[in-house]
């Protein structure tokens, strides 16, 4: 048991201190904060390892995209646009228009 438990304090922080130091730059505007660089650590919890988007019970939101993935930005902010918006049942990806 203590084991565990000092294995799973040990991995969480690695985690935080991995976290601190992500390589990704950020973008503001009021309370949405665009991050844009390698983001897979943020958000493979998620299953994603392109972007994801994060809400907070303060009216924050945050997106993240991996750099140059067009795609996945259009897509998250799809999210932050509609929050009711759910994923398309036939999976058909965003186009370039």
């Amino acid at each position: 048991m203590r084991l565990a438990w000092l294995a799973a304090v040990s991995a969480a922080a690695i985690l935080v201190g991995g976290c601190s130091t992500a390589p990704f730059v950020g973008y503001r505007n009021g309370p949405v904060t665009l991050y844009i660089g390698d983001v897979r650590h943020v958000c493979a919890a998620g299953g994603s390892n392109r972007g994801c988007t994060m809400r907070y019970p303060n009216g924050r939101v945050e997106v993240y995209c991996a750099d140059g993935d067009y795609e996945c930005l259009a897509h998250e902010l799809r999210h932050v646009a509609d929050p009711t918006w759910q994923h398309d049942l036939d999976y058909r990806s965003v186009s370039a228009r």
